[in-house]
């Protein structure tokens, strides 16, 4: 079986994540996705989150695995008539440099229609091409923060607002960026035209707090901070204490709360006046929370989580990062897969989060060397091996 982007083929001119996620996304799901990378250093991604031991940048690793690696270097005229040639024989070009990078280098939207009409040109950028800031280059905490998500983040006690943990903005990015890519994929098979694509970060985590941001259009009420909860989720959407760590609850039905308290094991808090109803128990939900808090940290979290589920009410217990890897729920899924590494033997890495049941995605090789592929490719696309080689002593590639 092969992947549903079988025979897609993606120039690929990405960067740190949010271009290289997008791209690792299709490359998993079967294209050939062929990394142009600067020859003598790479990207940036290849120096970041790097294993002291082994050298390995598990940062390049997880989002540029299953690709092929072509150095060429792109000031050099020749190099932009190389990957302008083998763009004849390619579907999709892909890169997330500032706005106007590209098109410095003579690579921008019309060079490549002109040598590929059919091409789907995507790039991604910070804050989108229009506008103040059309121009000015940024990255994931830029976009969190403008995008307001900052600001919603962190405690009501006057502490500073936080980013999340996690490159968010970035990973939200590249799959907004797929999305366009697949789509204009489709526009062009039903009607032969290819077309250029845009996303940003800025526009993608707009997007990600669309109702959150609607209920501000709407009202103008600016949100509070979310804390260990939602501002609009007042009610028993929250981070609890317990004995040995931390677990989440995530909402109840108003006409539930009896069930609640019946499976917490405190049956006569469903007739404490002060939570009695739902809306004093949303008037209240800071005194609420202190109580549950509580007595949540009488007892492990396996025990609250098992009365919880047996009542059916919405739970899970907090996991820090070794016991997701541990989970059988992310190995039985494929969340975590096994993968094959040159340098660091047999090790599990993130899978794709799609599945398909009739062209399953897979992870196909490990992350490429500098440079691993540039015969490969160019010998593919008819370069003879003496035209690669006089490339190479002129220092194209």
């Amino acid at each position: 079986m092969t992947g549903p982007l079988e025979g897609i083929r993606v120039l690929d001119f990405t960067i740190a994540q949010q271009g290289p996620y997008a791209t690792l996304l299709m490359a998993d799901m079967g294209a050939e996705v062929i990394k142009v990378e600067q020859p003598g250093h790479g990207e940036i991604g290849r120096v970041l989150a790097v294993d002291r031991e082994s050298r390995v940048s598990c940062y390049f690793l997880a989002i540029n695995r299953g690709k092929k690696s072509l150095t060429v270097d792109l000031k050099k005229e020749k190099g932009r008539e190389l990957v302008l040639r083998l763009a004849r024989d390619c579907d999709v070009v892909v890169h997330n440099f500032r706005p106007g990078v590209m098109e410095k280098l003579g690579l921008g939207y019309d060079e490549f229609r002109g040598a590929n009409p059919r091409i789907i040109y995507a790039s991604a950028s910070a804050f989108g091409t229009r506008g103040p800031l059309g121009r000015k280059p940024g990255n994931d905490i830029l976009a969190q923060a403008v995008s307001g998500l900052v600001s919603v983040t962190g405690e009501n006690d006057g502490s500073h607002p936080l980013p999340t943990g996690v490159a968010i903005a970035d990973h939200v990015g590249a799959v907004t960026l797929a999305l366009g890519i697949l789509a204009a994929l489709l526009h062009r098979e039903r009607t032969g035209e290819g077309q250029q694509v845009e996303a940003s970060l800025l526009g993608s985590m707009v997007a990600a707090q669309s109702w959150e941001l609607t209920h501000y259009l709407v009202t103008r009420q600016l949100p509070g901070r979310a804390g260990r909860g939602h501002h609009h989720l007042p009610l028993l959407w929250q981070v609890y204490t317990t004995a040995d760590g931390y677990m989440a609850i995530g909402g109840l039905y108003p006409h539930r709360w009896p069930d609640f308290c019946a499976a917490i094991d405190w049956p006569d808090l469903a007739g404490d006046e002060r939570f009695e109803s739902l809306g004093n128990r949303i008037r209240n939900r800071d005194e609420l929370n202190r109580l549950l808090d509580g007595h949540f940290a009488r007892r492990p979290a396996a025990e609250w989580l098992k009365r919880l589920e047996a009542a059916d009410i919405f739970c899970a217990p907090v996991h820090d990062y070794e016991q997701v890897a541990t989970d059988p729920q992310n190995r039985e899924n494929e969340y975590l897969v096994p993968l094959r590494h040159p340098q660091l033997g047999d090790i599990t890495v993130v899978g794709s989060p799609i599945r398909f049941s009739a062209t399953p995605a897979e992870i196909r090789e490990a992350d490429p060397a500098l440079g691993q592929h540039t015969d490969e490719v160019l010998q593919g696309f008819g370069y003879s091996a003496e035209e690669i080689e006089r490339l190479r002593r002129e220092g194209v590639l």
